[in-house]
C-alpha cells in the first residue's frame, strides 16, 4: 500500500514537472532591450495547396482563386497569368511561403520588395518572370496574393515537322 501512494505521488510530480516545463511548448525566451526576457511564438509556416490552379504557381492552403478578378492563357510557346488570390495569412508568413516555395518549381528568386504596406517579390526562370504582391485585402479576406506571370523575351514559334523534316524557312 506504502509503495502504491509512493508511486502515484512520483508521478503525479514527474507530471507536473513536464507541465510546468512546458513539455510541447516550442515557444522561446528571448531577451529584450530592457535587459528582461519575453516568450515569442516561431513563426507560421503556410502548406502548398496540392494542386494549385497553374501547376508551377503554388498557393497557400486557404487562399482562394477570385475568378472575376483573374485571367490566364498559355499558348504552348507563351503563357500569361494574371491572378488574384484571397485568403487570411499573415502577409509575412504568405511571403516566407513563397521564397520557400518557389524554388521547388525552378524559380530563383530576384527581388524583394516592401514598400507602403505591400510585399514585392519576383522570381526569374528561363524565359518567365513571375511577380507576386502581398497586401491588404478587405474585412472577410484581410490579405490578397497577386501573381502576375509572362514569358520574356523574344517568343520564338515552334517549328513543324512533317516526315521529319522541318517546313519552317
Amino acid at each position: 500500500m506504502m509503495t502504491t501512494l509512493r508511486l502515484t505521488g512520483l508521478a503525479l510530480a514527474a507530471g507536473l514537472v513536464l507541465l510546468s516545463s512546458g513539455c510541447g511548448n516550442s515557444n522561446k525566451k528571448l531577451e529584450t532591450t530592457s535587459g528582461g526576457y519575453r516568450e515569442v511564438a516561431p513563426p507560421i509556416e503556410l502548406i502548398a495547396q496540392a494542386r494549385p490552379q497553374i501547376h508551377d504557381l503554388p498557393v497557400p492552403i486557404g487562399f482562394k482563386l477570385d475568378e472575376k478578378h483573374s485571367r490566364n492563357y498559355d499558348t504552348g510557346v507563351a503563357r500569361f497569368v494574371d491572378h488574384l488570390y484571397k485568403g487570411n495569412a499573415d502577409k509575412w508568413a504568405v511571403a516566407r511561403f513563397y521564397k520557400r516555395q518557389m524554388p521547388n518549381y525552378q524559380w530563383t528568386h530576384a527581388m524583394d520588395v516592401f514598400t507602403q504596406g505591400d510585399r514585392r517579390l519576383d522570381f526569374e526562370r528561363e524565359t518567365e518572370r513571375c511577380r507576386i504582391i502581398i497586401c491588404n485585402g478587405s474585412l472577410f479576406h484581410p490579405t490578397y496574393i497577386k501573381i502576375w506571370l509572362g514569358t520574356t523575351g523574344r517568343i520564338v514559334a515552334p517549328k513543324e515537322k512533317t516526315g521529319g523534316k522541318s517546313t519552317a524557312k
